[in-house]
């Protein structure tokens, strides 16, 4: 479970939402908005889906490019993936956890900062700032680590009705 609350260049809370999140390395992940608008965001090693209910729309885009836009998505890739996009070094402990930083390499990534913060091997805090100034606090809750997870939950079947933006499609 997660609270992501979202700050804006005042440091103003301007948005709050809540929601469930399960990964599976490499590169399969599930981030599920609650509250307070409903959204799904799939990932399964080639393709991510965007999908907004209350839109009827999905967008689905190649994984690569779409990885220097949702910093979650650091979660599910190798080491290797995470060393030649961001520099990552480790900060002193605060409030109990080991906290590592991490620093884009490309000008043109949404979130030019991201902390991760871990209790023991669990993450359990994300601290994020985009290129407008706004910051992003994630809190997760109830962590269960090496859980066998179910290969439905990394898949997306679009609902009849839905409009479909493909962009992994050439042109």
């Amino acid at each position: 479970n997660f609270k992501q609350v979202t700050y804006d260049n005042h440091q103003k809370a301007i948005q709050t939402s809540t929601g469930k999140m399960a990964l599976s390395r490499p590169g399969k992940f599930r981030w599920e908005v609650l509250k307070p608008v409903p959204q799904l965001i799939i990932a399964n090693q080639s393709k991510l889906w965007i999908y907004d209910p209350d839109l009827q729309q999905v967008t689905i885009r190649a994984l690569q490019q779409a990885a220097g836009e949702s910093p979650a998505l650091l979660l599910s890739h190798v080491d290797n993936t995470l060393e030649n996009d961001y520099t990552v070094t480790e900060l002193p402990q605060n409030a109990g956890l080991r906290w590592f930083s991490l620093k884009a390499k490309q000008k043109d990534n949404m979130f030019g900062d991201v902390e991760l913060g871990f209790n023991n091997a669990n993450l359990t805090e994300m601290r994020l700032q985009d290129n407008l100034g706004h910051k992003t606090t994630v809190d997760f809750k109830q962590i269960s680590a090496n859980a066998n997870l179910p290969a439905h939950l990394f898949t997306f079947k679009t609902p009849v009705g839905v409009d479909v933006i493909d962009e992994t499609k050439k042109r």
